[in-house]
């Protein structure tokens, strides 16, 4: 950043805020985690936007990156306390989307791009920076680090911050949605996308893996291309769009007795199904998904509905909601294990 020699993470913290509005905060200084010292919040389950702590703006560090600010004498207060060597840009809340390119090492699925395939005749990439470099190339563009903000980060990596709506932008990792060698979400193979309640690490950071470095001459955020911007719809990152139909779920319940009992039980499936199939990405799918199997799980013990009917038809609305295979056997398992006792229908007539 424009300041003089090399900075520490902590005066570069305070110029973005002070200069820029960033919303900035200090990180754990091994784990880059966010910070807490607030032992009420741990006592007391609310929202970051009801949170006594936050409101009062003295440097109160609870509801992780929530606790973000731009106020330069907390962030003053914070440096003078020495908290960590490492902080933190709180992205979403500053109007930034971060392109965070991994360089982890690993195998390369054969598709390492969501909803787009891999060009034949170039090589698997071998890390992030490849992979959004031929993403990037596949659409007319290129890896240019000098045209917005860029970080480069210890293992190899970088950071790509680009300037965007406040609020619009989902945050995204990969993670484990690869499957049948296909990227199923996210953006790409080692490519994280940091923006709602999303944070990168700040240049002059130093972790025991090393230091993290400005390698580009600006420090100003481009303005995300037409390109990035239809990539990043196209693949469920748009927190304004308008969700899709849900999904049909043709496995039909079918209870095993026709009588009042199983016709709760199959009507109490079918709107089980539905609404998961239409759940979204970090929309608590898992727990969604656990918590049906469990109530149905009471209603076979009780007899109302075969127990093969209602994994069969949950299983397959959570592949409609692209829950991985995975997840989605360990759910069904773990609430069929525990089952809730059958609703007294006389006591609800």
């Amino acid at each position: 950043m424009p300041v003089p020699g090399s900075p520490d993470a902590a005066t570069v913290a305070l110029w973005m805020a002070a200069n820029l509005g960033w919303h900035v905060l200090p990180l754990h200084p091994h784990k880059k985690s966010v910070l807490g010292n607030c032992r009420t919040c741990h006592k007391d389950d609310h929202h970051a936007t009801v949170c006594p702590c936050l409101a009062r703006g003295d440097g109160a560090l609870c509801h992780g990156v929530w606790a973000a600010t731009n106020a330069p004498d907390v962030i003053r207060r914070w440096a003078r306390a020495r908290l960590s060597p490492v902080w933190g840009l709180s992205l979403g809340a500053s109007g930034l989307l971060g392109f965070d390119l991994d360089a982890h090492g690993g195998t390369a699925p054969a598709q390492p791009l969501h909803g787009l395939d891999w060009p034949t005749s170039t090589p698997l990439p071998v890390d992030g920076v490849e992979c959004y470099a031929t993403l990037a190339a596949l659409h007319g563009a290129g890896l240019d680090t000098d045209a917005t903000l860029t970080v480069a980060t210890p293992s190899g990596g970088l950071h790509l911050i680009y300037a965007a709506e406040v609020g619009r932008w989902k945050s995204s990792s990969v993670g484990k949605s690869i499957r049948d060698g296909r990227v199923r979400s996210g953006l790409a193979w080692q490519v994280d996308i940091k923006a709602h309640a999303g944070y990168v690490v700040i240049p002059g950071s130093r972790t025991p893996s090393g230091l993290y470095e400005r390698v580009s001459s600006t420090t100003t955020p481009d303005a995300l291309a037409p390109w990035q911007i239809e990539r990043l719809v196209a693949t469920g990152h748009d927190r304004h769009a308008t969700p899709a139909k849900p999904p049909a779920v043709s496995a039909t319940p079918v209870a095993i007795r026709s009588d009042r009992a199983g016709r709760y039980a199959a009507s109490a499936l079918r709107s089980a199904c539905v609404e998961l199939a239409g759940m979204s990405p970090n929309s608590g799918r898992n727990a969604k998904l656990f918590r049906s199997a469990s109530r149905l799980a009471g209603m076979v013990e009780a007899g109302w509905i075969d127990a093969d009917t209602v994994q069969a038809a949950l299983a397959e609305a959570a592949r409609a909601a692209r829950l991985p295979a995975g997840e989605i056997r360990y759910a069904l398992a773990s609430g069929m294990r525990s089952p809730w006792p059958a609703p007294d229908l006389e006591a609800a007539a």
